[in-house]
C-alpha cells in the first residue's frame, strides 16, 4: 500500500515546517516510501519557499483559497497514494504514526476509515486557547484522519461550501449515511498544540462561524436535526459553561480567558434560540 499525508496550510510556515520535519523518512519509523503534499492556501511564497529549499521530497501545490474543505480537496485529487492521511499544519506526528495505520489496515483489511490520536502538548492554562484533543476515537476530525482514497472519492471529498467548520463533521455524517464504519488507532497518534482561541494571530476565523456552519450543515442534512439540530442541547451546553465550566476556569485556570468561555456560552444561547424560533441568520 503507498500513503499520501495531505496537508492543507495557511500562512504559518514556522507550524508547518514542525510537521514536516515530523515526517522526514529519518523521523518516521515506517520502511516503506510515502507521499507528503501540502496544498497552500497563503497569500504569501514563505511555505511554498521553504518546501523547495528544505524538504525537497515534498509536493506543494496551490490550494483554492476557499477554506479548509477545498485546501484539503486539492491535495487529495494530486496525491498518488491508494491511502489518504489527513493532518493539519500545525500537528506534530508521533514517530510510529505512518506505521501505526499501515499495521491497523493489515488487520482489519475490510475497514476503509480510520482516526489516529490527537493529543496536546501540555496541560492547558488558559479557556482562551483550544485543541481538538481525541484520546478516545469516535470523532472523525481531519487533524488526524486516514481513509481509502477509492472511498474518500466516491463520497466527494468534502463539501467545500463549508468554508471554515464543520466540513469534518458533514464528511462524518456522509460515512454514517453510508454505513461506512471507522476504527480508532491510538498508536496514530498527532501531538496538536494549543492555539489562541481569540481573533487575530493564527486564528482566521471569523465571527459566528460556528452558528452559519451549523446552519448549513441542518440544511443539507434534513437527517441529522435530531442530532445536531435540538435546541436543547445548545441549551444544556450553555448551561454547563456558566456551572462546571465557569467553575474550572475560576479555580483551576485562575480565571484566564474567561471573556473567551462568556462568549462560548452566548454562542451556546444563541444557537439555542435561533433553533427554538428557526430563525434564519
Amino acid at each position: 500500500m503507498f500513503f499520501s499525508v495531505v496537508i492543507p496550510t495557511f500562512e504559518r510556515p514556522e507550524d508547518l515546517y514542525q510537521a514536516l520535519d515530523a515526517l522526514s523518512p529519518e523521523r518516521q519509523t515506517y520502511p516503506k516510501a510515502f507521499q507528503v503534499i501540502v496544498s497552500d492556501d497563503s497569500s504569501d511564497q514563505r511555505s511554498k519557499k521553504m518546501i523547495e529549499e528544505e524538504f525537497r521530497g515534498v509536493t506543494w501545490t496551490q490550494g483554492k483559497k476557499n477554506g479548509p474543505a477545498g485546501n484539503r480537496n486539492s491535495g487529495a485529487k494530486i496525491s498518488k497514494g491508494d491511502w489518504l492521511i489527513f493532518i493539519d499544519d500545525d500537528c506534530i506526528p508521533e514517530p510510529t504514526f505512518i506505521q501505526s495505520y499501515e499495521q491497523a489496515i493489515i488487520k482489519n483489511s475490510h475497514t476503509s476509515v480510520f482516526e489516529g490520536r490527537i493529543f496536546p502538548d501540555r496541560e492547558r492554562k488558559t479557556w482562551a486557547e483550544g485543541c481538538p484533543e481525541n484520546s478516545s476515537g469516535g470523532m472523525l476530525w481531519t487533524s488526524n484522519l486516514c481513509i481509502k482514497k477509492s472511498v474518500f472519492e466516491d463520497l466527494g471529498g468534502f463539501d467545500e461550501r463549508f468554508r471554515i467548520a464543520y466540513e469534518d463533521v458533514e464528511f462524518a455524517h456522509r460515512l454514517k449515511q453510508n454505513k461506512i464504519k471507522s476504527l480508532f488507532i491510538p498508536k496514530a497518534a498527532v501531538c496538536h498544540p494549543w492555539r489562541s482561541l481569540r481573533k487575530g494571530g493564527k486564528n482566521w476565523k471569523t465571527k459566528g462561524y460556528q452558528i452559519e456552519s451549523l446552519l448549513l450543515f441542518l440544511e443539507k442534512h434534513e437527517d441529522a436535526r435530531k442530532e445536531f439540530g435540538n435546541p436543547n442541547l445548545y441549551l444544556k451546553n450553555f448551561l454547563r459553561i456558566m456551572s462546571k465550566t465557569l467553575l474550572y476556569c475560576l479555580f483551576s485556570l485562575r480565571g484566564r480567558g474567561i471573556d473567551v468561555l462568556f462568549a462560548e456560552a452566548f454562542v451556546s444561547l444563541q444557537t439555542s434560540i435561533i433553533l427554538t424560533f428557526n430563525i434564519k441568520k
